[in-house]
């Protein structure tokens, strides 16, 4: 069995590598009538395998197959192929939107696939019209999620501020009606940057999920501003929005650039304005093996444009691309890396990382515990 198994594996693989040579031909074999040579090759390996009696299992997508091994060959572990139900990732992309995020609420799954409220934030304004966490959602502004799907309906909870949001919910098995009137108020959200005092040191710990993180941020630079050290901590930060980490360094640099590079050689920056009124104190940013994407960004903001900043801790992820989706024909989804980001004067570090300027080994478990050696040497650092 495990023979026959190489083989059918290695049948794709040919299958596949014909394809990349394949695909260009395709216009060409349907005026000329001809077929490529690779192509032909492959049909001689499919009939030698059916001829020996090697078969396909039933249920095998060939098509699929030759897709994901022809997308193997670009050797990028963010470009791939997907059939899988994507539900959870679209309400993913749902909860980021500013709907559920400024009204205080987000959605998901339940554990019997129904359609739920999953979180609320405390006085939020969901809060306060009466929204809660486990309310099964059935239809928004009439689109059923029994007819329609939860996709269908998810997109239906975006709209502006002010309007009223329709919601027939189940709660505690018993029906609901509820006129919801969508929000608009970044301090609803459930929060995703913590500052605190350290000391005589500003702590803030900041990540880049959603559009809002620059408003939460400005909103609580006032208690921030007393300090004359801060302290970023980036560790196990996965990043999240380029634009949100350029919005977020904007209050404490001048001129920053990141520049986006599309594979099709098209180019577009994002910069950080020229403000006098940025602060301007001696910072630490603490990163690990963890900090990645826009958190690597923030992170090369500051170091490049900052006054006196000093990276410490691990060198860092190493994701300096960026990806885009597309729904294909069938259905499925092509997940792919579009191109990649640099700043100001660096180059691209992508897999390498961003090496700190003083390294100190610590296993991640112990952040924010007595034994934090990397935040330890911020400390003392910053004096």
């Amino acid at each position: 069995m495990d023979r026959t198994n190489k083989v059918i594996n290695a049948f794709l693989c040919i299958c596949a590598s014909a394809a990349i040579g394949a695909g260009g031909m395709y216009l060409y074999c349907g005026r000329n009538k001809k077929i490529p040579s690779d192509y032909k090759l492959a049909e001689e390996c499919r009939k030698i395998l059916d001829d020996g009696g090697v078969k396909l299992p039933e249920d095998t997508d060939t098509q699929e197959a030759l897709v994901k091994g022809y997308l193997s060959a670009y050797n990028d572990k963010y470009t791939y192929y997907t059939r899988e139900d994507n539900t959870e990732s679209y309400l993913s992309s749902i909860n980021g939107m500013p709907t559920p995020l400024t009204s205080g609420f987000q959605v998901g799954i339940g554990e019997n696939g129904d359609f739920v409220v999953t979180e609320v934030t405390a006085c939020s304004t969901a809060d306060q019209q009466g929204l809660k966490t486990g309310d099964v959602i059935l239809s928004v502004d009439g689109v059923s999620v029994a007819e329609a799907g939860i996709k269908k309906a998810a997109y239906e909870i975006q709209n502006v501020e002010g309007s009223v949001m329709s919601l027939e919910l189940l709660r505690d098995g018993e029906p609901l009606h509820l006129d919801f009137v969508r929000a608009n108020d970044p301090k609803n959200k459930s929060e995703n940057i913590e500052i605190m005092p350290v000391g005589d040191v500003c702590y803030i710990r900041i990540s880049f999920l959603d559009n809002y993180s620059a408003a939460l941020l400005n909103g609580k630079l006032n208690n921030a501003e007393k300090y004359n050290k801060i302290v970023f901590d980036l560790r196990n930060s996965p990043g999240g929005l380029m634009e949100g980490a350029v919005q977020c360094a904007d209050f404490f640099i001048d001129g920053g650039v990141v520049r986006k590079h599309e594979n099709n050689g098209d180019t577009s920056d994002i910069a950080t304005s020229d403000d006098s009124g940025d602060i301007k104190v001696p910072m630490c940013v603490l990163v690990n093996e963890n900090t990645a994407s826009a958190a690597e960004i923030f992170a090369a903001l500051l170091k490049q444009y900052g006054d006196d900043v000093k990276l410490v801790g691990m060198n860092t992820f190493g994701k300096g691309i960026y990806q885009y989706d597309e729904t294909l024909s069938n259905g499925g989804v092509l997940h792919y890396t579009a191109g990649y980001y640099t700043v100001g004067d660096w180059e691209c570090y992508q897999g390498t990382g961003i090496a700190p300027d003083i390294e100190v080994p610590m296993d991640s478990s112990l952040i924010g515990t007595d034994d934090d050696v990397q935040l330890k040497k911020c400390l003392d650092l910053l004096g």
